[in-house]
This record gives C-alpha cells, structure tokens and sequence, in this order.
C-alpha cells in the first residue's frame, strides 16, 4: 500500500451519521411545515396554546439541535469527501478541504463557490486520475437551487411581506413561505442524501481497487 492509501480517512461512519441526521431533518421540516399549515385561514390560525408550553420549548430546542449537529456532520462530511478525493490520486483540485467548508461562512462568494466545490469533489471522486472537464450530475445543481431559494428567498419575501402589508397579511405569507420552505427543505436534504451516497460509493470503490492492486 502506498502513501497515498494508508492516508485514505475511511468516511463509512460520518457518511452513516450524516445520512441519519439528514433523515432527522427531514422529519423536522415536515412537522415545522405542518405547524405553519395550521396558521392559515381555514386551518386554525391563531396562535396554539402550547407554544410557549414546556413541549413547545422542547421542540424548539430539540429542532435546533438536530439542525445544527446536521450542518456540523454535512461540513464535515465535505471536508472528508475532499480531503480522500485527493488520497485517491486527483491533482490540481481547486478547493482545499479547509475551504470547501469554509465557503458557506464568506459573504458574497457563498453564493457559487460552496457548489463548485461540491461538483469538484463529485468529478474528483468519479474519476480521481482524470477528473477535469468531465460533466456533472444535475443533482448538484438542484442541491443548490434548494439550499438558496429556501434561504435567501423565502427571507426577502418574509421581509417584503412585514413592510408591505398588513399584521394579518404578513402572517399568512410568512406561514406560506414557511410551508413552502419546509417542502424545498425537504427536496434538499433528499438530494443531498444521494450526492453522499453517490460520492462515498465512488470513494469506497477506488479505494478498495487500489488496495487490491498495490498502487
């Protein structure tokens, strides 16, 4: 075994984890989209009351939790996933491990260079030895179409409503777009879910070639 491979960070268990928690996620958007649905006219409305009851901090506490220990497993995941895309022999990646993570958190450029280090690290570990110029699937660009819209929309139209129109007006669209977020949420961790799959197997799948072989 070279250098190379007795490097090689085995990504089995935060691919495991990640996964899970993005399961979690999911279930967490589904339930805060249910919630909202009630807000609307029709459906209830007004405000229940057991949202300041101890299960309603819990359940505000408890959803923070999961999404936050999600984006820390799903960063760390990248880092990994970019990290033993160059173990497996890709040269010339653009994006450190450092700063395929570190993207998400700079203004501005948050906007485009979080995906294109996600589509290195797809192409890298589909081909690490001949990665450049290949095409990417089209599930990244839809990963990133619902990380976005979510968001950034969903919180322009918030901030819209609350100037534009009235107390009544702006709860209805915020319960709209609320739902909406849910649902995209929802989409986007689907599809984040079959990026990391589909990258860990590639990963895996080199890997275990080039053990065999000696290289």
């Amino acid at each position: 075994m070279n250098e190379q491979q007795s490097y090689f960070d085995d990504p089995t268990g935060v691919t495991r984890w990640t996964t899970y928690f993005l399961y979690a996620s999911m279930l967490v958007s589904l339930l805060s989209g249910w919630n909202y649905f009630g807000e609307l006219p029709g459906y209830g409305g007004e405000d229940s009351p057991a949202t300041f009851s101890a299960l309603g901090i819990a359940w505000a506490f408890g959803r923070i939790a999961i999404m936050l220990i999600t984006a820390i497993l799903v960063l760390t995941w990248i880092h990994r996933a970019n990290f033993n895309a160059r173990q497996l022999g890709a040269v010339d990646m653009r994006f450190t491990p450092g700063w395929a993570v570190g993207w998400y958190f700079i203004p501005v450029a948050w906007f485009w260079k979080p995906y294109q280090a996600m589509k290195e690290i797809w192409l890298a570990s589909a081909s690490p030895s001949d990665w450049r110029g290949r095409p990417a699937s089209p599930l990244l660009l839809w990963w990133w179409i619902f990380w976005i819209v979510p968001f950034w929309g969903v919180s322009l139209v918030d901030w819209w409503a609350g100037r534009r129109l009235d107390e009544r007006g702006a709860e209805i669209v915020q319960a709209s777009t609320g739902i909406a977020s849910a649902l995209m949420d929802t989409a986007l961790a689907l599809i984040l879910i079959a990026i990391i799959r589909r990258v860990h197997h590639n990963q895996m799948a080199h890997h275990r070639r080039q053990v065999a072989d000696g290289t």
